[in-house]
């Protein structure tokens, strides 16, 4: 029986459907606001130099510019002394890093594990440059530390050829 009942709704219910077609609502358009096109992004060409300004060329110069510093030893004679030997230290600073930057630096480095565990680690750094008409700026002295800013010009004209081959 009650098979029958929701055979009998089902049946009605397809039938409406059918017979009553559902009232179509007509709308009247509205006016759609204008629609923005936004102009693409242009991407800008960025064009890469052959050569950085860093390469030495037959026809440019390079000027390298260091900054070394010195501290002043505790056990000297004297304060004159001291400040030599800042000044002395800062100037070997200042040659150590116009090196690295001139010809690079050599690092070495070596780790030791035991139980799993790093249990020394040590880095050298080695340097092998020839340094020539370097050019002291200025030297600063203050509380113990000496400062040296140091020069170096590198000449296309002269040392390409020699370095080229």
């Amino acid at each position: 029986m009650k098979r029958w009942i929701l055979l009998v709704t089902a049946l009605a219910a397809a039938l409406m459907a059918e017979s009553c077609p559902t009232p179509k609502v007509e709308q009247t358009p509205s006016p759609q606001p204008p629609v923005v096109v936004q102009p693409k992004p242009q991407l800008k060409k960025i064009e890469i130099p052959k050569k950085s300004a860093c390469t030495l060329t037959a026809r440019n110069t390079i000027h390298f510019q260091v900054v070394g510093q010195g501290v002043a030893p505790v056990n000297t004679v004297s304060p004159a002394q001291a400040r030599a030997l800042a000044k002395r230290a800062a100037i070997a600073d200042a040659y150590r890093q116009l090196g690295e930057k001139i010809c690079g630096v050599r690092v070495e480095g070596r780790d030791l594990i035991r139980n799993m565990m790093i249990s020394r680690s040590t880095v050298r750094t080695q340097i092998d440059a020839m340094i020539r008409n370097a050019r002291i700026l200025d030297t600063k002295f203050s509380d113990g530390l000496c400062e040296v800013e140091m020069e170096v010009t590198v000449n296309g004209s002269e040392w390409y050829p020699r370095l080229a081959n």
